[in-house]
């Protein structure tokens, strides 16, 4: 019941991630009460590190069968971006609620001036009603988000009572649940390439660990007849798209360019490189491995750190427990060196062979951190979808979640 900064900086709607041990920071702040009272603790996988927050408590006490549930989260009272406005991109109840401690220069429109502005309407029902169980109770009966269903039904069925999508009757969407050791079971896939960005000053040379997209899919006995591809969603709504191609197949042998890390003068300096370059590799040739759409969960050897939240500067650490790695695509940018690296948008022309190139892959961008849910598209009509609004706590049991076309109904 509550509330990336730039996610990653390659693409304009990104936004920074929360850690799970610190979901939904933004509610804390604006609704946590501290007393010198003795509370009882209510165990909730959404509010990991606020078990005595008073309103989780009176939500947990008021209805105890929802506690663990998709409505013991943010989403239950709080609102995402609004429709229309530059927060619209705001998929995320926490990253909406964080523009107030962490306001965002490229947004103009929808900016939340209070907390008040980051609750929905049962949200707002409730806060008005006083914010006791007792105020839980007195709107029971009320039909918040005007869906034509009461509240309480709406909680019995584990729908969404400020959100008119989400009513009785409305299916959920299969799903399936792949967990830490189903995806470690699966054939590894290592792949040694470039990650360039566009933005960042640094591009990097690194081997990803994971394991294929494509088997991802199979072992959740997903059938992709009649797909279009895949959606992949990060913890707080960020996502991208990929087709069918970028999943059933390999991607072309990326090229290693040595050069770069020759460089001296630390101003012209954008490359990174491992410690150790994998045997095979040689300056301006094809990597040998081909690599795949991939869910990685190691890089250079070791685990991906966990992505989250940086308090006190709302920008995004960590990777993993899983990363979405798209290798490049395109790699005739500059046909006389494929798929180089070059230097930052925003860096300085050198006038050498390095400089930006904007018709090269910078592939960096289309990669997802903290991936936890993989849509199949098209989702079947009448279906409501999986809760990808908010994946906080798939982040901390490192699970990932597939709904969607051709899953399979339980």
């Amino acid at each position: 019941m509550i509330a990336e900064l730039n996610h990653n900086p390659e693409v304009g709607m990104k936004r920074a991630f929360v850690h799970a041990s610190l979901l939904c920071v933004a509610f804390a702040a604006c609704w946590i009460v501290v007393t010198g009272m003795t509370r009882e603790k209510i165990q909730s996988r959404a509010y990991a590190g606020h078990e005595s927050d008073r309103d989780i408590q009176n939500f947990i006490r008021q209805y105890p069968k929802v506690a663990g549930t998709r409505l013991d989260d943010c989403q239950t009272c709080h609102r995402s971006g609004v429709a229309g406005t530059d927060t619209e991109r705001e998929y995320s109840p926490c990253g909406y609620c964080h523009l107030l401690q962490y306001p965002s220069a490229r947004y103009k429109t929808g900016i939340p001036k209070s907390y008040e502005d980051t609750l929905n309407a049962y949200g707002l029902a409730y806060k008005r009603a006083g914010r006791t169980t007792g105020a839980l109770a007195s709107i029971a009966g009320a039909d918040s988000d005007g869906d034509g269903f009461s509240n309480e039904r709406e909680i019995a069925e584990l729908r969404y009572p400020g959100d008119a999508a989400s009513r009785p009757g409305q299916p959920l969407a299969p799903a399936a649940t792949l967990i830490w050791n189903d995806i470690r079971k699966l054939p590894r896939q290592t792949q040694f390439m470039l990650m360039n960005t566009s933005s960042e000053p640094f591009d990097e040379y690194v081997s990803y660990g994971g394991v294929r997209v494509k088997d991802v899919l199979e072992a959740a006995h997903v059938s992709l007849d009649g797909a279009v591809g895949i959606t992949v969603f990060a913890p707080d709504g960020y996502s991208i798209d990929y087709s069918i191609a970028d999943i059933t197949g390999p991607f072309p042998k990326p090229y290693f360019y040595a050069a770069p890390g020759n460089i001296k003068d630390k101003e012209r300096m954008f490359v990174k490189y491992p410690v150790s370059i994998p045997p095979g590799v040689e300056d301006g040739k094809e990597i040998p491995v081909s690599p795949w759409l991939l869910l990685a969960f190691e890089r250079d050897g070791k685990p991906l750190d966990s992505a989250r939240y940086e308090k006190g500067t709302g920008r995004l650490t960590g990777e993993g427990p899983y990363r979405l790695i798209k290798p490049q695509r395109d790699l005739g940018g500059d046909p006389s060196k494929p798929g180089r690296p070059d230097r930052s948008v925003k860096s300085k022309i050198f006038g050498d062979e390095w400089d930006f190139q904007k018709g090269l892959d910078h592939n960096a961008g289309f990669c997802v951190r903290g991936a936890t849910v993989i849509r199949v598209n098209p989702v079947p009509a009448g279906f409501e979808e999986y809760d990808w609004k908010n994946g906080w706590p798939l982040v901390e049991e490192r699970q990932i979640v597939i709904f969607g076309r051709g899953v399979a109904k339980k």
